[in-house]
């Protein structure tokens, strides 16, 4: 930072970002000029004194089979026969080698300008080695001055343009004609002098214009790239982007942002489908994007990034100038602070309790939230988030959360961690872990085979073959494997069908059922449970499954989450769409409502396809003593939820489930007022609970403002870095450490030093602020994932080799080895996105649905 300018040209790379890439190139150069040249200068020059002394003494055709220990008079078959009856045939042969060699590139270059090729492969060796030279010294003062300064003191690598420039330029020129004079001569003599060299010589000779093509196509890559960006606009004087002379808030830039932005992902969503042949959706992309409804689909999203990314630099205006490599910076550095801030939380929270215990005649703990215990010993944790909203509601009655810009402030806050003690905890994860395995089944075959990579064609066949064995007449067997007798009382005809159901429908499939055979497989559920399934994907089209689950009585309708292209599209429906219409159409308390608009367009969707087909209101009425059960993961989650407000009021019955909600969702009343019927499962660091515009600005300012910090070079900063353990590790790590490196690493609020990129940043943030006030109420709406929210907190890991093994080939993203426990909290306590290697994995169905089953396993839960 700032972006690097190379030829009047703006890159994507900063001047402190070329630390490693030099380094890199000099190993390359060093290895050739210090292993490669010398090598190959031996073997030449001694070919070349050879071929002196034969041309000084005569020889040539004459030494026709000189290295045999034979006379010739005895014939060249005689020789070798007798060669090859010796004892000792292998051991003779190797001392014969050399002087073989010698005669076949004597024979071979008879008549031939002996010193020709010797000498053009030294000259080649001689422009190789000035080659090295000159880039070796070029790197390291390259390497020199991209490590000066910070990110945002670039005074000190003003020289490093002209370095790069250089490299461009003059020895980019030196190796292209230097490989064009190696592949030259090389074609030509290779099949004269093929036998004067070992092969080793040749090996090295390979390695060597391999490496020097390499370098030559990186270069060659970055040329072209420059070549076709767009030069920058100057004052003349700064080299920066001037500034467009319409301000950057006019009506007509909005819209021209808007607009690109919409054409990107229209774009990006059409490549991705047809490249991947359709795998995962996309017909309707391609085809809606013909019918020219981009702005139906994309003008949230692109009015979203608009506002998200407004003010930064672009090819004609200078604006906040950042590249990729700073935003990565600032994303670890945040990791960095979140942790210092747990820690700082949690020494203070100690330090209250303590002087709160020790004030005489005070025996109670629980008078305020820092007082409750933290150690496992009561049914409390002491838990910490970002104080930039106001205490929830079990702090503060009748408060609805809002933004606010405080800085760098964890408060404590205790929540009540789950019991196998207590009636309604125990049932909680029961539930839970039982229909965990509905909402991946309806994942099909995409995770089946992510779960199963290797075995899994093998386990549909054995399973097929165990279900068909099980079908015997008047018998079939229940979700959890075991043999029930059908009775009139469970089909709508009486007649007790045997092995599937009368009404069984299977919609969207393929020709072999793949999806089918995946969901009973994933789901370990019986074909005959499986009442109906709607594989069909499309916008708002959304598949889902209704199952019977005859061992806990329950209807269970299963809605899959975002898997398709159409999905994501969905997703980045941001309007929030008001609820009072549809509250008051279907029975609940919409008034001054809002939830997100993708989801309110599925859920009217498989309202409608479930009321057209009546297979609910059958199976409802064939099983009255079943309760029915909607989950979801994901987007599934958010339809689940919505769709279980609509039917509420004709099935008081109804319990949700939502597995992984999306966190904005819905608004802060309504996601409260459910709680009585909806559950959510949240594990660790989720980022789709965390998932909203307010928490994605957050997490934008707070990496800009640390940015903006930095007293260090990035390669320093790396450096301290990897002094560390892996970064999950920090949450419960040395607080005087990381308050020790975080101080050498960022300057303190009041230290940081006046420069463009501050100057630039506070204009951003003014001009982020009237954006948003622009945008109108909507975009200032508020919203939270649904229901009471079980956490699942990461608490500790087993220390044993395999599972250490596994974080380190994953780079810490896997789960293997870790332990949760199940916590219960607020609606608003996910208001700040964790950096973490798992806050992406963390949302995989099975990952969810694997780890509700540990925990209910360690509460005594039999999970079968």
């Amino acid at each position: 930072m700032p972006a690097l300018y190379l030829f009047n040209r703006r890159t994507l790379l900063a001047g402190d970002d070329l630390q490693l890439p030099s380094l890199s190139f000099g190993v390359v150069l060093g290895v050739q000029l210090f292993v490669f040249v010398p090598y190959l200068l031996y073997y030449t020059i001694e070919l070349r004194l050879i071929d002196g002394d034969e041309t000084n003494s005569g020889s040539g055709a004459n030494l026709s089979y000189s290295w045999l220990p034979w006379s010739e008079s005895a014939g060249l078959e005689s020789a070798g026969r007798a060669l090859y009856e010796l004892d000792d045939y292998f051991e003779a042969l190797d001392d014969l080698l050399p002087s073989m060699r010698t005669e076949a590139c004597s024979t071979a270059t008879d008549n031939f300008r002996h010193f020709l090729y010797p000498n053009m492969v030294l000259w080649n060796l001689a422009m190789v080695a000035i080659y090295c030279s000159l880039s070796l010294v070029n790197e390291k003062r390259i390497f020199q001055l991209s490590s000066l300064g910070t990110p945002t003191l670039t005074l000190h690598r003003v020289p490093l343009r002209a370095t790069i420039e250089f490299k461009l330029t003059y020895l980019f020129g030196f190796n292209s004609v230097m490989l064009i004079y190696a592949f030259s001569y090389l074609t030509q003599f290779i099949g004269k002098y093929g036998a004067c060299f070992p092969t080793a010589w040749w090996v090295v000779w390979f390695l060597l214009l391999t490496t020097q093509s390499v370098q030559f196509l990186l270069v060659l890559t970055t040329v072209i790239s420059l070549c076709r960006a767009k030069p920058a606009q100057t004052d003349g004087t700064s080299g920066f982007y001037q500034r467009h002379i319409d301000s950057h808030n006019t009506h007509s830039n909005a819209e021209e942002a808007e607009e690109m932005w919409m054409n990107r992902c229209q774009g990006l969503c059409k490549t991705i489908a047809l490249s991947t042949c359709f795998l995962f959706g996309g017909r309707d992309i391609v085809s809606h994007s013909a019918e020219g409804q981009a702005e139906t689909f994309y003008g949230d999203v692109a009015r979203a990034l608009s506002d998200y990314f407004a003010d930064f630099g672009t090819h004609n205006k200078r604006g906040l100038d950042v590249v990729p490599s700073d935003v990565g910076l600032g994303l670890v550095l945040l990791r960095h602070m979140q942790a210092q801030r747990k820690m700082l939380a949690r020494r203070e929270a100690m330090r209250q309790r303590s002087e709160h215990s020790s004030r005489p005649g005070n025996t109670s703990n629980t008078s305020n939230a820092v007082s409750l215990e933290a150690d496992g010993q009561t049914n409390s944790a002491l838990m910490f988030r970002s104080d930039n909203s106001p205490p929830s509601t079990t702090d503060l009655e009748d408060s609805v959360p809002t933004r606010s810009n405080s800085d760098e402030v964890y408060r404590p806050f205790s929540r009540t961690v789950l019991s196998p003690a207590n009636n309604e905890d125990f049932s909680r994860i029961e539930e839970g872990a039982r229909f965990a395995r509905y909402q991946l089944a309806i994942y099909t075959w995409v995770l089946y085979y992510y779960k199963y990579p290797v075995s899994g064609t093998v386990r549909l066949i054995g399973r097929a073959m165990k279900e068909k064995s099980k079908c015997k007449p008047g018998v079939a067997s229940d979700s959890s494997g075991q043999l029930y007798e059908h009775t009139p009382d469970m089909e709508s005809n009486g007649t007790g069908a045997n092995c599937e159901m009368s009404h069984r429908r299977i919609i969207g499939d393929n020709c072999i059922g793949i999806h089918e055979s995946t969901l009973l497989a994933h789901g370990k559920i019986a074909p005959d449970d499986l009442a109906y399934a709607s594989f069909g994907a499309g916008f708002y089209e959304t598949p889902y499954c209704i199952i019977i689950d005859r061992k806990w009585k329950s209807i269970v309708l299963a809605i899959r989450g975002s898997l398709t292209l159409e999905d994501c599209v969905v997703d980045v429906l941001l309007e929030p769409s008001p609820l009072d219409a549809l509250g008051e159409r279907y029975g609940f308390d919409g008034d001054g409502q809002y939830c997100h608009g993708g989801v309110v367009e599925c859920t009217m969707w498989l309202y409608e396809d479930l009321k057209n087909h009546r297979i609910l209101e059958t199976l409802m009425g064939e099983f009255p003593s079943y309760t029915l059960r909607v989950v979801g993961h994901s987007l599934g989650a958010g339809i689940g939820f919505i769709l279980s407000l609509m039917l509420r009021s004709t099935i008081p019955s109804l319990r949700c489930l939502c597995y992984s909600p999306p966190g904005g969702l819905v608004t802060w009343d309504l996601a409260k007022e459910c709680s009585g019927f909806v559950n959510s499962f949240v594990l660790d660091s989720d980022i789709v609970p965390r998932l909203s515009l307010d928490n994605m600005e957050r997490l934008r300012d707070e990496v800009l403002h640390l940015i903006s910090r930095v007293k260090l070079s990035k390669f320093e900063i790396a450096q301290q870095i990897m002094k560390r353990e892996a970064l999950d590790d920090m949450d419960t790590g040395d607080l005087d450490y990381i308050l020790q490196q975080n101080e050498d690493m960022l300057y303190r609020e009041d230290e940081i030093p006046e420069s463009q990129f501050l100057q630039d940043l506070r204009q951003f943030e003014t001009a982020q602020q009237e954006r948003r006030a622009s945008r109108g109420l909507k975009r200032s709406v508020a919203l939270y994932p649904p229901g009471r929210i079980t956490h699942l907190v990461k608490t500790g890991q087993r220390a044993d080799c395999l599972h250490g093994t596994i974080g380190c080939i994953t780079c810490g993203a896997s789960n293997a080895g870790y332990e949760y426990t199940p916590i219960y909290k607020e609606n608003d306590d996910f208001n700040e996105i964790e950096i973490s290697a798992t806050l992406w994995t963390d949302h995989f169905p099975n990952r969810v649905a694997s780890e509700l089953e540990n925990v209910a396993r360690e509460f005594g839960i039999d999970t079968s």
